[in-house]
């Protein structure tokens, strides 16, 4: 045993020392390690400001800015829904952009359906009039007289290659048949394209609004002759008839299809509710005998829609 005050040997003295040392080293990554273990990240701040970085950045979807498309809809689409296509060329940067937006967007992060709605209906469009520019405007008169149109050409929409019609398949499996009223696939015969872009926000009302003029519209949408009790409407309602009456897939759509063309009572409902009260009158009295419009696929640009000119 060594008294107090009695010298060490150099030997033990360093080893002594060197033991402390490396206990204080121990210390030193232990405490950190049960203070994060046992009370979260507040004994770190290096680590607690990383993870709520981290967490905000997983809290905040991935959205896209509409500003920018929105205008280029207010300057180069008249009331019409005809499309200014010579103006909208020298502005294909900006549109191209927006598509840009598009690629990353994550729909499975939008809080909900009427968001999603509002992103497929946009890129439709969106993507339709870009397609319309390189392909057809100048060179064909009809988008049908380019090969792959709607089912070859691919863009980029939330993380996928995608066809016009797959995007259109994913807003129509959202299941609200008023989004026909607002897709416009660059014809003649389409529900006009409105000179806004849909936000979550106000796409009830701007659905509603789309579905009103469509309808509205005797050349494109529906017009009824009382006289004769026919009720003449856009083939969109026979192409799509499952959609208006809630059976949109299966056996559902052909027999959906064929009561359609049989006058079937669900799609004259569905009509019903955006028509002036005199013809949901006739309608609802009489069930009219529904009779189709041709459909016109020439371009839907205003060098051919001038006032006095072509329908």
């Amino acid at each position: 045993m060594k008294m107090i005050g009695e010298a060490m040997p150099i030997g033990e003295k360093s080893k002594r020392i060197l033991t402390i040392a490396a206990a204080f080293g121990v210390a030193a990554v232990l405490v950190p390690w049960v203070q994060f273990a046992h009370g979260g990240s507040q004994g770190s701040p290096l680590v607690s400001s990383t993870l709520q970085a981290e967490s905000r950045q997983a809290e905040q979807p991935s959205l896209y800015d509409t500003s920018s498309y929105d205008r280029l809809l207010r300057t180069y689409v008249n009331d019409q829904g005809w499309v200014d296509y010579t103006g909208l060329a020298r502005e294909q940067t900006a549109l191209n952009r927006f598509l840009e937006q598009l690629a990353s967007v994550s729909p499975k992060e939008f809080k909900d359906e009427s968001e999603r709605l509002a992103l497929w209906i946009n890129a439709y469009n969106a993507y339709t009039l870009r397609d319309a520019l390189d392909t057809v405007y100048g060179k064909h008169q009809s988008v049908r007289q380019v090969r792959g149109f709607f089912n070859g050409r691919k863009h980029a929409v939330a993380g996928e290659q995608l066809t016009l019609d797959d995007i259109e398949k994913r807003g129509r499996d959202l299941r609200d048949p008023r989004m026909h009223f607002a897709i416009v696939c660059a014809s003649t015969s389409c529900p006009k394209l409105q000179r806004f872009a849909y936000t979550e926000k106000a796409l009830d009302r701007q659905l509603d609004q789309a579905a009103r003029e469509f309808l509205a519209d005797p050349k494109r949408g529906l017009r009824f002759d009382r006289e004769h009790n026919k009720l003449f409407v856009s083939p969109i309602f026979e192409w799509y008839a499952g959609d208006f009456t809630g059976a949109s897939s299966g056996a559902g759509s052909f027999w959906a299809r064929a009561k359609a063309t049989m006058s079937g009572n669900e799609l004259l409902d569905f009509i019903a509710k955006y028509v002036p009260a005199e013809v949901t009158k006739g309608i609802r009295e009489t069930p009219p005998a529904v009779h189709y419009f041709s459909y016109d696929w020439s371009l839907n640009s205003q060098d051919s829609h001038a006032p006095g000119g072509n329908p």
